[in-house]
């Protein structure tokens, strides 16, 4: 367990013990601070499962977890919660629910859950989380009891240096806007410096060949990190030395298309990823040249 989602677990428990839990709770956190890990813990000790590593994964008759499918929660798998909060409890002291990046669900989604929101059952507990929860419907947040996630940087980086050099850390914190989860999860998986694939892409032949590679990365990692270089451009503190003289009109247009290409594959499964970030790199090669 990450420690600073020790504190946050320790009061939920404590309000379960007292019988106060409520039974609808949005758990909200920045990108990459851990609030479906969070949920995983809550959701096993409701259900006394606590020596279980995860809930996302376990069967249990009294467990129902809804993850989005790509970029969307669908209606149906809203409606699948409906029916499970109604039925009869099984093994567990109760039943839980957890439904992963809430912000997801689709229109239809987001209503079929009010419907559950409005008459949750007595022994079933509903638990949200959410990185992004200005995106969910003010309904729905009203009815849900908010827990959020505390930001601890120090705590964040002092687990992190248990596990790897801090040079490695210290280009990551950047790329993943001081992420903790985000930090371990792209050196886990040995992900290059986005530096040096940005830097790369500046003289990349075909652009074609470049896309092939960006397509392995994970779109909120790759796009938000892009992001976080322009914005280091435009202030005068990049670290890619091949555009520090780019023409900062150029560099804020291409801002603002990163931006809709990044809300458009987050948001939607029909987005031609390939094909927009063909146009990306294509644009990010216009701005090495403009000055």
């Amino acid at each position: 367990m990450m420690p600073w989602l020790e504190a946050p677990l320790a009061r939920l428990l404590a309000v379960h013990r007292a019988g106060r839990l409520p039974h609808a709770l949005l758990i909200r956190a920045g990108v990459g601070w851990g609030e479906v890990l969070l949920a995983d813990r809550l959701a096993l000790a409701l259900i006394g499962r606590e020596e279980v590593q995860t809930a996302r994964t376990l069967a249990h008759p009294d467990l129902k977890w809804v993850q989005p499918e790509g970029s969307v929660i669908r209606v149906d798998d809203v409606r699948e919660v409906g029916a499970f909060a109604v039925g009869t409890r099984q093994s567990a002291p109760s039943k839980v629910i957890v439904v992963e990046s809430a912000d997801l669900m689709n229109a239809s989604a987001a209503n079929a859950l009010l419907k559950t929101l409005e008459e949750p059952p007595a022994d079933t507990y509903l638990i949200l989380t959410s990185s992004r929860p200005a995106r969910l419907l003010p309904t729905i947040v009203s009815r849900c009891q908010s827990v959020t996630v505390p930001r601890d940087p120090e705590a964040a980086r002092s687990w992190l240096l248990e596990r790897w050099p801090e040079a490695a850390i210290d280009e990551k914190l950047f790329e993943c806007g001081d992420a903790p989860l985000a930090v371990h999860e792209a050196l886990s998986c040995e992900e290059p410096a986005l530096t040096d694939v940005l830097g790369a892409l500046l003289s990349a032949t075909p652009v074609s060949s470049a896309v092939s590679g960006l397509l392995d990365w994970d779109v909120n990692r790759l796009t938000a990190g892009w992001y976080r270089h322009c914005v280091a451009l435009l202030s005068g503190t990049s670290r890619i030395s091949a555009v520090r003289t780019a023409d900062a009109r150029a560099l804020a247009a291409f801002s603002d298309e990163l931006l809709a290409v990044r809300r458009q594959l987050l948001t939607t499964n029909s987005a031609n990823q390939r094909l927009l970030y063909e146009r990306l790199v294509s644009r990010w090669q216009g701005v090495a040249g403009s000055h």
